[in-house]
């Protein structure tokens, strides 16, 4: 099972809304938070092109862009129960993801720089 790390909170809103993540072997990954219960969070996760994800971070590409313009087409579901403190789990989606329902609206840009995550804490 592939894991990846919580790098970066890109957007905190109530929580971890939008998240940067890596591998062990230094991939980029985006999460997106699609459901929240009292136990845990449920994140729709992606291997993004880190030029991409400058262009979001910056603001100059839109969240569902860059979740989708993923190089290796695979999605995956992560379900965060312990803040972020150790490795996400992810779990193989099977499907297109232009053809879920958890893709964010076109057009949700960043407007600021991402919160240092010791700022949050």
């Amino acid at each position: 099972m592939k894991t990846i790390r919580h790098t970066r909170t890109l957007v905190y809103y109530d929580g971890v809304q939008v998240f940067e993540g890596r591998d062990r072997t230094g991939g980029y990954y985006a999460g997106v938070m699609i459901d929240t219960t009292e136990n845990a969070d449920r994140y729709l996760v992606t291997g993004v092109i880190p030029e991409r994800l400058r262009q979001f971070q910056s603001g100059t590409l839109d969240l569902r862009t860059l979740l989708l313009d993923n190089p290796l087409g695979e999605w995956y579901i992560a379900q965060v129960d312990d803040d972020f403190v150790g490795p996400l789990a992810l779990e193989l989606q099977d499907g297109l993801l232009a053809k879920t329902a958890f893709l964010p609206e076109a057009g949700f840009l960043l407007d600021e720089a991402p919160l240092d995550d010791s700022m949050q804490r």
